[in-house]
């Protein structure tokens, strides 16, 4: 109970005046009012989140998504527990993206949203869903030293990959048709599947990845090999910020860089990790970098999908997020001159920068 200024006792959020009142010998039942409604809506929301995410992981979206309508036994298959598939689907269900009927599932009104969105929820879960969880330890300062945070990179590397798909990788593909790459590096690699895309598409193009994670190598070499892209593909483990010498950067012709141009701020890290960019690569035509900027002001009922999470994740692993403003004035600082600039929607917020080196004294020493 609070007390009111004029000193009436006023029921809060957590108790009922009816909590005291009596009715014979009976004391009215306490009803707190969050049991259902947006409070209660903010639970739900997160187990059905992490619903999506096991669910793509364990194919059950990808099965839905193909049959539309599917016995619940067939989603298990042999190696699922029925019981478990079963109270994914219903959690699914609350959202509108999953009907259950009986011993089927049936693709929900929100569905295909959903699915398309997928990538999203797979990122927030299974890729960032440790350093969520372990926010309160890494909020103090003398904890934020050294590898102080821990993100499943494999996940954000499978989740990064989907979030593309939709319109960035599409748009890299216009790009890069038009440039007629020879050798392309990509840096902060991820899974591979934009070397290998090349590769597939120009029999002539090479490429050289590079990615600090080793999840994220791991990934993208057995992709290769799976494509029986080997002599064409390499891999290289190493820090975009301090790349290892390599002969094979010479031929580069093209460097790309995807969700990961963050990690070179704050700014005069920035400008000497693009300068440095041009010695590495002597030879190269371009830089295709794309990265979601900040979002000025405060969120609101009209926040997009993606936002909140990437820029709390990056809060808590201590990484600035620069304006697009910044961007641009890093790139004249660092030798590159703007050819054009690619808003897109998907992410929210993403726009891919076209650069080309600018004549450049300091660079040319």
């Amino acid at each position: 109970m609070t007390i009111t200024e004029a000193g009436v006792f006023e029921a809060t959020a957590f108790e009922s005046a009816a909590q005291h009142a009596v009715a014979g010998n009976a004391v009215t039942a306490y009803r707190p009012v969050f049991t259902t409604g947006p409070a209660a809506d903010l639970f739900s929301s997160y187990v059905v989140t992490t619903a999506l995410s096991a669910a793509h992981e364990l194919g059950l979206l990808d099965l839905l998504n193909a049959e539309r309508v599917i016995a619940i036994g067939d989603m298990a298959g042999d190696k699922l527990d029925p019981g478990v598939v079963r109270g994914l689907l219903v959690a699914l269900g609350w959202a509108g993206v999953v009907e259950v009927e009986g011993d089927k599932a049936v693709a929900g009104p929100r569905f295909d949203d959903v699915y398309a969105a997928r990538g999203y929820y797979y990122w927030l879960v299974r890729g960032c869903g440790e350093l969520f969880a372990t926010a309160p330890d890494v909020a103090y300062r003398d904890r934020r030293v050294g590898e102080f945070f821990h993100r499943d990179m494999r996940a954000v590397a499978i989740g990064s990959r989907l979030i593309g798909d939709t319109e960035v990788e599409p748009l890299f593909d216009e790009l890069l048709a038009g440039l007629g790459v020879a050798t392309m590096a990509d840096l902060g690699c991820g899974s591979g599947q934009r070397l290998l895309r090349v590769a597939d598409r120009n029999p002539q193009a090479r490429g050289i990845g590079v990615d600090i994670a080793q999840g994220a190598v791991t990934l993208a070499r057995d992709s290769i090999a799976e494509a029986g892209m080997d002599e064409r593909i390499r891999i290289v483990r190493g820090d975009v910020l301090n790349l290892p010498e390599d002969p094979g950067f010479a031929d580069v012709d093209v460097i790309t860089c995807v969700f990961m141009g963050h990690d070179f701020w704050p700014m005069q890290r920035c400008v000497d990790g693009l300068a440095d960019l041009r010695r590495a690569f002597p030879n190269a035509k371009r830089l295709l970098l794309c990265d979601v900027v900040r979002t000025p002001g405060a969120p609101g009922p009209d926040t997009t999908i993606f936002t909140l999470g990437f820029e709390l994740v990056h809060a808590l692993m201590g990484v600035y997020i620069p304006s697009r403003e910044e961007w641009l004035g890093a790139f004249r600082a660092a030798g590159w001159e703007l050819v054009a600039e690619h808003p897109v929607t998907a992410p929210p917020s993403g726009i891919l920068f076209e650069l080309r080196p600018s004549v450049s004294p300091a660079l040319a020493d």
